[in-house]
């Protein structure tokens, strides 16, 4: 794309981030559902309701997060005498407090029932006003019908068998009250697209497994997550369960001994055109061992690299696996992991040696610094000296390979009642009740002053730790790669666009979190809500890592000697932010008196559409290797007379697994052209000589000076006068009118983006 073109969608994009658009204060009219998300409401359904979520997103409701920015966490029960919550538990005004601990609400409303998780509240009945604790979602009265619909599916049986996307083995009815008076909410994510999901089969992949069936949440092909682990040809690409994905699959090819790979983008977490293959990775306990192995041939691989035959290929390499999650989280996706594959990423260091090989894209510290090892002798009873174990010198290595590379080292697990939680407004942190901690080989972190470790860009990523955290005993942690930005809101989208294009990781210790229901304070099953929590926050869910698609038509005037008349016509489409938009299509579609002459090889020609094939289009910037952000597809369309004519524009896409339209009307002007220099009658000083139309770009020399409408080409572009022009006409840099030219464009530009936000926000 020409250098001016590409300046002028950066002025859009400017245009289009400029407004305010940070998590917001929002009024909710009567007849908006709310889904209750504390213990009060919703203890049965509690895990159901993130695969309620799921279901509404994609079938293309939009739903709400509604977060309270200033909330805090009351660590005490409410109703400690002395220590009182300042809100009731059930039904405001009650005076009754519940006896465990919240946080703050986060918003306040009279509503009625529509479905009870309990089964004992009627439909129709009043709750009163409660004030809404846990992060309630919250879908918009204009959707009220069409999500109804699919409550209804998802929490009646008897509806399954005509509505199949619904059945699913565990099952549970999702409490949902309907607001019987207008209400105010901070919108603190828009949540639009439903997540792809990768489960990591790792040997405990049915830990995941268990939380997203608990959930009723499926696979991409829309079945259900299986109970059982993975066996040896039962999951991956082109099997029953094509999200579970291998060691193997995830690092993809590994050349050979002569020939290692270097490409960290051929695993099956990337598609074929290079961007993302899934939203999410979930690593439930991948075992530092298997990350410290290297295979030759299906065996061991020998003591030296010049012993290994050169055609050998690899075929095991535990920290590929590091390099191609890293790669992935180059975009806007997200990884979570629990317990030992938290140290099997986080401490994964680079290591040059045989048979390893490694390059710097195969380090796995995501969230925390490398830390240094001290010189021999150690003074840490937990570290040993190892002769030559730093680059030659002898040095201090943690005696637990989990913690080599450290990043993290292991802490026991902190006692339930002594934990602190932090940053409560954050959209992973949102349960209602105690949390508790569960054991495993890891159930907490520690950063090391012994090494001294720290979080990246000193960022506060830990959001609920022991009695003497952030950084001994962390449980639960969240934040961007390489501590990119800070997890809070965003309130500069426009810089973020730039700055925070990269992905998201969660860590949580402990092996295994319940998944039972009813859900209550204190229970080991909170720690599935923070997974199920991870995976709706995750910016390719929400407003923030959606592609934002701008559409335009050129020319959109056509001059025209006679009728009727031909034109070409170039349909333009640009991502004008960093989420890519997947397996891409465009629709033209014209008025019934148009006539689509001929289009672009590959173009579909239907009646009065035409359709071509795009394929994916990156996010911006587009990354070295992946598809165009921006392109064109051209038509011949047959105007029969002067007049406006009316245009669509339809760009289907898919993100996650929600199919997603941006559509703009756009108006193609047809006017007379009695000289045929391109400059229309109505505008044209002298309409029936072609060598003059005027100087638009006020440089001193007429834009028609070679007989055709070329403001660029009139003689002035090197201060010299051309044919038609007269002496002396130009100044020496040409003339203010280029800037001036210019200008009005960048003002045109402006004013059709402005439109196309219009357009995105009605489009739903």
């Amino acid at each position: 794309m020409p250098t001016t073109s590409r300046w002028l969608i950066a002025l859009a994009v400017l245009a289009l981030t400029s407004r305010d658009s940070r998590a917001a204060d929002r009024t909710f009219s009567a007849g908006s559902l709310v889904i209750p998300m504390d213990l009060s409401y919703q203890s049965s359904g509690n895990l159901q309701a993130y695969g309620l979520l799921y279901a509404l997103l994609q079938q293309g409701v939009r739903v709400h997060w509604i977060i309270d920015p200033a909330k805090t966490y009351h660590a005490a029960a409410c109703n400690t005498p002395g220590n009182l919550c300042a809100w009731d538990c059930d039904v405001e005004g009650s005076g009754v407090k519940c006896p465990y601990p919240t946080s703050s609400p986060d918003l306040a409303v009279k509503s009625k029932v529509v479905w009870d998780d309990a089964g004992v509240a009627a439909p129709g009945s009043a709750i009163g006003t409660h004030r809404y604790r846990g992060g309630p979602f919250v879908i918009d009265a204009a959707d009220h019908d069409r999500a109804l619909a699919i409550i209804a599916a998802w929490n009646d049986q008897a509806l399954w068998v005509a509505n199949p996307w619904a059945a699913r083995t565990v099952f549970e009815v999702v409490t949902v009250h309907e607001a019987t008076a207008a209400f105010t909410g901070n919108v603190m994510k828009e949540m639009i697209a439903a997540p792809t999901i990768a489960v990591f089969s790792d040997g405990n992949e049915d830990i995941a497994t268990k939380y997203l069936r608990a959930a009723g949440i499926p696979q991409s092909s829309g079945a259900e997550f299986p109970a059982q682990k993975c066996g040896a040809a039962s999951c991956g690409p082109g099997t029953a369960n094509p999200d579970m994905l291998t060691s193997e699959a995830v690092m993809g090819e590994l050349g050979t001994c002569g020939t290692p790979s270097a490409d960290h983008e051929n695993g099956a977490l990337f598609r074929a055109d290079g961007l993302p293959a899934y939203c999410q990775i979930m690593s439930m306990h991948w075992a530092v061992n298997d990350r410290e192995t290297v295979k030759c041939g299906g065996g061991n691989c020998p003591a030296t690299q010049a012993e290994c035959a050169p055609g050998t290929p690899f075929t095991y390499h535990g920290h590929e696996v590091v390099a191609e999650v890293r790669a992935f989280l180059e975009y806007p996706v997200h990884l979570f992991a629990e317990c030992q594959a938290v140290n099997a990423y986080e401490n994964t260091t680079p290591n040059a040696a045989w048979p390893f090989l490694d390059d710097v894209g195969r380090d796995g510290h995501f969230l925390t610094t490398t830390g240094t090892p001290p010189a021999c002798p150690c003074t840490d009873a937990d570290f040993q000296c190892v002769v030559g174990g730093c680059n030659g010198a002898d040095c201090c290595l943690a005696k637990d390979l989990r913690e080599r590379g450290a990043g993290f080292l292991i802490a026991p697990q902190p006692a339930s009642p002594t934990l602190q939680v932090f940053r409560p407004e954050i959209p992973y942190n949102q349960f209602d009740g105690a949390f508790a901690t569960v054991g495993g080989s890891e159930p907490a972190y520690n950063l090391s002053s012994y090494l001294g470790t720290t979080y990246k860009n000193n960022r506060q990523v830990t959001l609920i730790t022991g009695p003497n955290g952030p950084g001994l005993a962390d449980v639960w942690m969240s934040g961007y790669l390489d501590g990119e930005c800070d997890i809070g809101p965003i309130f500069k989208p426009g810089d973020r666009a730039t700055t925070c294009a990269g992905g998201k990781i969660s860590y949580l210790g402990g092996h295994e979190f319940g998944a039972t229901t009813p859900l209550a304070t204190g229970s080991q099953s909170q720690g599935a809500r923070l997974f199920l929590n991870a995976l709706f926050e995750a910016d390719c869910v929400t407003a923030d890592g959606q592609p934002t698609i701008a559409l335009s038509l050129s020319p959109i005037v056509v001059p025209a000697q006679t009728f009727p008349v031909e034109a070409d016509l170039t349909a333009t489409y640009a991502n004008l932010t960093h989420g890519p938009a997947l397996d891409a299509t465009l629709l033209e579609t014209v008025p019934a008196n148009v006539e689509i002459v001929s289009a672009e090889p590959g173009a579909v020609v239907t009646g009065k559409d035409v359709e071509w094939t795009l394929g994916s289009i990156s996010g911006v910037p587009a990354k070295a290797g992946d598809p165009p952000d921006t392109g064109g597809r051209l038509s011949r369309l047959r105007f029969p007379a002067s007049g406006d004519y009316q245009l669509t524009l339809a760009l289907t896409y898919h993100v996650g697994t929600s199919t997603l339209t941006t559509t703009q009307q756009l108006t193609v002007s047809v006017k007379l052209d009695t000289d045929g220099d391109g400059v229309p009658d109505d505008t044209d000083p002298a309409p029936t000589d072609p060598d003059i139309c005027g100087d638009s770009d006020d440089d001193g020399c007429d834009d028609c000076a070679g007989g055709h409408f070329d403001p660029a080409n009139d003689g002035c572009e090197d201060g010299n006068p051309g044919t038609g022009d007269k002496a002396g006409c130009c100044s020496a840099d040409g003339g203010p009118g280029g800037s001036l030219a210019l200008a009005a464009l960048v003002l045109v530009m402006l004013a059709r983006s402005r439109r196309h936000d219009r357009a995105l926000r009605s489009d739903g």
